[in-house]
């Protein structure tokens, strides 16, 4: 990151009051909320039912929208707003509000409600201070009928499969980060929309092309967090992103999209024009040839997943898996919870989550950070080691045998935090180059008297179930797939495939992976919201995957060309 900071550290264990030490960092917004939450607690206290323990989190951001298409500027917007969640449980450790509701306060179709700050501290104190005491009200209504839901539910149970408690001790830190400078928090809009408008003018060139957008996100996030037992802490999460975005439609009607990503904690640090223009000319020939590629039939046998492809797997079919608290109840499907110490893939595979890491094979990454939205210092957690399952990602909610936090509470927007991936990283002792794993690709299809595997170059996104009130399946959308022959033929580009399959069989049939790791960059929402993240994984063989033909269009492709003047 570019620019000074001030760090101010301060590690306490233990459980102490609420600290007044950061009211020297001059920091007005910060000593609002520490007051009001001082405040509120005590007042609290006097109620039937006092809570046992509080959090104030504000989310202060900066952000920056720019989107061309097809060489013209699409929307140029620029915000700023402060939003307040406040977190507020009743009972106590071994029985409290969030036993069967992981939410603060009520998930309707719109979202979550969360206190809307004035964006100007130094002349509406008075007006942040009622916004935080209304929802700070309304969140402590919602905390006592769900308690007291909570006690008639938890009487009517016949077991409670989890014996540990609903909240666990953890180490009290202080720490500071000074705001950014006010050039860090905006970007040359003007710059911007002239090199996106040249990008995206590109796709002019195809007028088979029916999108083609480039945008650039820019956001900046202030979080400060104060609770009841001490912590204080603020921190600075910036990031940049530039997604160039295509779709053709095939004469059938098939949509077929690509994209590129490109992602850093400063916009100065994004690649040239030249490099994101050559990248998209590439994208653009892969789309002529999807647009007359044939539709792939339903196929199980052996195939590849390239880093980028079995990043997305790992992290939508395995990573949520890992993901500690919602093991919490016996509503989810715990499909690794009674495997630990057994074997679950490959006994050369390492997986881990590190939010510390901020780069890897010289890609920076967007699941970084410090802090999590407990308070808590951020740490990698080893959950594979030689194949075995060793950790779970976990909050402050513990489950059986993992009793103590290891810094994975996430969240967006005004909701709750939970268990959730940062950075998860796959890495393998025994790397295959990629010839041997094209070669044994090849030997396995053979093997299972296939004409042909298959190679999934990219994907775009992914969906999985981890409860019991359905199926615990997943699917991947694959958007560049090969089918790789065993007779030496040419490869062959193919479409609409749909990766489909049950985790514990797919996670059996992974065979090894490569030398070629690949990051994979994006947002992942689940229940408490969209939040940043990265997948890390190499190139990776399987010998058996399932696949399914995608929906039929319903959808004709237009009779009238599109429209386009070229430029002089």
């Amino acid at each position: 990151m570019k620019g000074m900071k001030f760090i101010y550290i301060c590690c306490i264990l233990g459980m102490v009051g609420i600290s007044g030490a950061f009211a020297q960092s001059g920091d007005k917004l910060l000593n609002i909320l520490s007051g009001e939450l001082n405040k509120h607690y005590r007042e609290l206290q006097g109620e039937k039912l006092p809570p046992y323990y509080m959090n104030y989190r504000i989310i202060d951001k900066w952000s920056t929208t720019v989107i061309a298409s097809f060489g013209t500027l699409r929307d140029n917007q620029s915000r700023h707003t402060r939003i307040m969640i406040p977190h507020i449980r009743l009972g106590d450790e071994t029985l409290d509000n969030y036993k069967y509701y992981p939410m603060g306060a009520e998930v309707t179709e719109f979202g979550i409600s969360s206190a809307v700050l004035p964006i100007d501290d130094e002349s509406n104190e008075d007006a942040i201070r009622q916004a935080i005491w209304m929802e700070a009200s309304a969140r402590y209504a919602f905390a006592v009928d769900m308690y007291e839901r909570t006690k008639a539910q938890t009487k009517v149970n016949v077991k409670n499969e989890d014996k540990a408690p609903y909240f666990s001790p953890a180490p009290v830190e202080s720490y500071y980060e000074a705001p950014f400078p006010a050039d860090r928090l905006k970007v040359d809009s003007e710059a911007w929309i002239a090199r996106l408008k040249k990008i995206s003018d590109l796709f002019n060139e195809n007028t088979n092309i029916m999108q083609g957008d480039a945008t650039l996100t820019y956001e900046v996030e202030r979080r400060y967090f104060v609770d009841t037992e001490g912590r204080s802490v603020v921190e600075n999460l910036p990031y940049a992103r530039v997604m160039i975005q295509a779709s053709v439609m095939a004469l059938d009607g098939m949509q077929l999209p690509l994209y590129l990503s490109y992602f850093a904690y400063d916009p100065a640090d994004l690649p040239s024009d030249e490099q994101m223009m050559a990248d998209t000319r590439e994208m653009m020939k892969t789309l002529a040839a999807l647009r007359d590629a044939p539709v792939a039939d339903p196929y199980t046998g052996p195939a590849l997943l390239s880093g980028g492809a079995s990043g997305v797997f790992f992290h939508e079919i395995f990573g949520h898996r890992l993901e500690g608290q919602r093991m919490k109840t016996d509503e989810d499907g715990q499909t690794f919870k009674q495997m630990v110490g057994k074997e679950v893939l490959a006994s050369d595979f390492q997986v881990s989550d590190d939010p510390t890491l901020t780069s890897y094979a010289g890609k920076e990454l967007n699941g970084h950070y410090k802090f999590d939205e407990q308070g808590i210092r951020a740490e990698r957690v080893d959950v594979v080691v030689d194949g075995k399952l060793q950790n779970f990602l976990m909050t402050r909610v513990p489950i059986d045998g993992f009793p103590k936090t290891n810094g994975h509470a996430r969240a967006s927007d005004g909701f709750d935090p939970v268990s959730r991936q940062s950075n998860l990283c796959i890495e393998t002792k025994s790397p295959k180059t990629q010839q041997e794993l094209r070669a044994m690709l090849i030997e396995e299809a053979k093997k299972q008297n296939k004409e042909y595997g298959y190679f999934f170059k990219e994907v775009t996104s992914g969906l999985t179930y981890t409860g019991t009130s359905s199926t615990n399946s997943f699917n991947v959308t694959p958007l560049v797939v090969y089918r790789v022959y065993t007779d030496g033929r040419p490869d062959e580009l193919v479409r609409g495939v749909l990766l489909i399959g049950t985790p514990l069989s797919m996670f059996s049939n992974i065979m090894c992976a490569g030398d070629d790791p690949s990051v994979f960059v994006g947002i992942c929402g689940a229940e408490s919201g969209g939040v940043q993240v990265t997948a890390i994984s190499p190139t990776i063989l399987v010998n058996k995957v399932e696949t399914q033909r995608t929906a039929k269009s319903s959808v004709l492709p237009p009779v009238l060309p599109r429209v386009y003047t070229p430029r002089k």
